[in-house]
Formats: C-alpha cells, sequence, structure tokens
C-alpha cells in the first residue's frame, strides 16, 4: 500500500516520557513530517548506507533568475535557448550559517551562456556582490560563515 502525498509522522524528542503521550505538554514536543520530507531526507543522506547527495536541477535561459531556497547541497544548472545570463541568488548566509553549497553546470554552459551566482544584498560572495560560472562542468562550493559567502573552492579548468 503506498503512502498518500501530505502524510504526517510524528517524531518525539529523546527528552519526552513516551508512557505519557497524551499529554498537551508532551504533545507539544512533538515534530510532524510528510512523507515528502522524510524521503528528501532519506535520499539525501542515506540509502542502503551509502551518503548520496541529489542535487536539485535547475534548467536556466536567458534573462532569468530565481533565488535558491532548497534545502539540497548541490545545484546543478543546465542551459535551454538563447544566449545570455541567468542569475540565482543564494540563500541569506545569516539566515543559514555555517552552509556549504556546490553549484555546478552541465555541457550547455558556456561563455555565452552564464549562470551568475549573487548574495542577497548587503551580503558579499567572496567580497564583491556575485560570481561568475561560464564554462561547461564547472562548478564552485560556497560556505556561509553567517555573515557572507565565501567561495572554498572553484573549479579551475
Amino acid at each position: 500500500m503506498a503512502i498518500p502525498q501530505g502524510t504526517k509522522f510524528h517524531g518525539v524528542a529523546p527528552s519526552v516520557d513516551t508512557v505519557n503521550k497524551g499529554s498537551a505538554q508532551v504533545n507539544a514536543l512533538r515534530d510532524a513530517y510528510t512523507i515528502d520530507q522524510v524521503s528528501d531526507y532519506v535520499i539525501n543522506e542515506f540509502e542502503t548506507g551509502i551518503a548520496k547527495l541529489v542535487p536539485d536541477f535547475i534548467t536556466a535561459s536567458a534573462g532569468g533568475s530565481s533565488t535558491y531556497s532548497g534545502t539540497k547541497g548541490i545545484v546543478d544548472f543546465s542551459w535551454t535557448g538563447g544566449s545570455g545570463d541567468y542569475n540565482v541568488t543564494l540563500p541569506s548566509a545569516a539566515a543559514v550559517p555555517y552552509r556549504f553549497l556546490r553549484i555546478t553546470t552541465d555541457g550547455t554552459v558556456d561563455a555565452n551562456n552564464r549562470v551568475n551566482v549573487y548574495s542577497p544584498a548587503p551580503e558579499t560572495i567572496d567580497g564583491t556582490t556575485h560570481y561568475v560560472i561560464n564554462k561547461s562542468y564547472n562548478g564552485i562550493a560556497v560556505w556561509s560563515d553567517g555573515s557572507n559567502w565565501t567561495v572554498i573552492q572553484a573549479k579551475a579548468t
């Protein structure tokens, strides 16, 4: 039997005595998770004992833009349409301190099809407003120090 979308699963804090599970105080300590959240966690973190990093896939096109709000550790861009720039804004470094995120491109991104990675103002990414990825199979790894984003690794080609 399939579990329906939106079904909630309840977790209980380790400090909660589950013998007395009917009180309002104990119920307030419970977290609810949907099957989608549980599935995403399992797919991203563990599958048959092997840690897997499943990226968010984004198709970019000239003149497009987005703000990344996903929870995955890798964002993979592919290009469609004519030449130009696509702007993606990272989440606020202050909102997600110490987050690590990889941004990669496939073979469709080149010098004519650029992915510009922006930090939200007034934050910076390596001391500037944005970082340009304009090569096939390229990418960067960024880390939030709680105030700004730092490029900690960039693929050299």
